[in-house]
């Protein structure tokens, strides 16, 4: 599902004229795999952009919070989505459109839940706040013979990022930091490269 390396940008954008350049950008900096969230008045248009572009990036939908959503996901041309929930008509919803669903997880109930439908890939959040890498190896400490993986998002910076890329349960690293709202509104595409790149390093070094 995920390409290359580890590293999930998540973006929001406001302003759907920036969003081939801000792909393009994260592309040529050696970012292969991201997320857009739904959050702005703007995410669907660019997410159209995006994915009708020649920018041959791996393109999650996030922020999935409905039925709407997901079926927008899915006519889009999205390669995955991911919700930060559980809701189990989303799900259910997600695998009749034969549509890859990453369901967000916080407990045991919740992975509990989430493995009934057969579905292995999780989205664990909000990361930091609930603990990080400790508290999740323990609430997927009963879980471990199913080899879970998960792409954690919340909180995760240039401090913490290590702990989360040297585990082989990690599928994805996700954040704001790489590409922050200020620094697209501005056009700073070479702090966004900048800081693409920094992370990579990370993961060339650790390997």
């Amino acid at each position: 599902m995920f390409i290359e390396n580890k590293i999930l940008p998540v973006l929001v954008i406001h302003d759907q004229k920036k969003a081939i350049d801000l792909a393009k950008c994260l592309y040529d900096s050696g970012i292969r795999n991201i997320e857009i969230a739904l959050r702005t008045n703007a995410s669907k248009k660019s997410i159209e952009k995006i994915v009708a572009s020649e920018i041959p990036l791996n393109i999650g939908i996030g922020t999935i919070l409905s039925l709407d959503d997901l079926i927008f996901a899915k006519d889009v041309g999205a390669n995955f989505g991911l919700s930060p929930s559980t809701d189990t008509q989303i799900i259910e919803k997600s695998i009749d459109l034969n549509f890859d669903l990453i369901p967000g997880i916080s407990t045991p109930t919740d992975i509990s839940t989430v493995i009934k439908y057969g579905i292995n890939k999780l989205k664990f959040f909000p990361a930091e706040n609930l603990g990080g890498m400790d508290y999740l190896n323990r609430i997927n400490s009963p879980f471990k013979h199913l080899d879970l993986k998960y792409v954690v998002l919340g909180g995760i910076d240039h401090d913490n990022f290590m702990k989360y890329a040297e585990s082989d349960n990690i599928i994805a690293i996700g954040g704001s930091w790489i590409a922050k709202k200020e620094l697209i509104d501005n056009n700073d595409w070479n702090e966004i490269s900048r800081r693409a790149k920094i992370f990579l390093n990370y993961l060339f070094k650790k390997e």
